[in-house]
């Protein structure tokens, strides 16, 4: 819809690209997307959806890291403690009860072609 009120606004002629943010979208959809989610199903048909549901959890804490790493932002005390918080929630949801083990997903038939 904003493509189609963009083209009838005449919109679409004000847009620069640059090739630094073709390439950053380029990165987004190869990394972001196809990998990512490839290795999001990967992961569903070998372990535990419990276990796979923590990369929601996860990914902030990549993501501050790689900003802190890449791009020199800062990290104060507050986001360390929240960080020290996700990784004791995420262990609670990763490390079975005591005196039971963790269940393994049925296998996944395969379906040859």
């Amino acid at each position: 819809m904003l493509a189609i009120v963009a083209l009838a606004t005449g919109e679409v002629t004000r847009i620069h690209v640059s090739t630094e943010s073709l390439l950053a979208l380029a990165y987004l959809i190869v990394f972001g997307s196809w990998l990512a989610f490839s290795a999001y199903a990967w992961l569903l048909r070998v372990t535990r959806t419990s276990l796979v549901s923590t990369y929601a959890y996860v990914n902030p804490l990549v993501a501050v890291f790689l900003g802190w790493a890449v791009e020199n932002e800062t990290v104060n005390a507050r986001t360390v403690v929240a960080g020290l918080v996700i990784l004791v929630a995420v262990a609670l949801i990763v490390t079975p009860p005591k005196g039971e083990t963790a269940t393994e997903p049925a296998p996944v038939p395969v379906r040859s072609q």
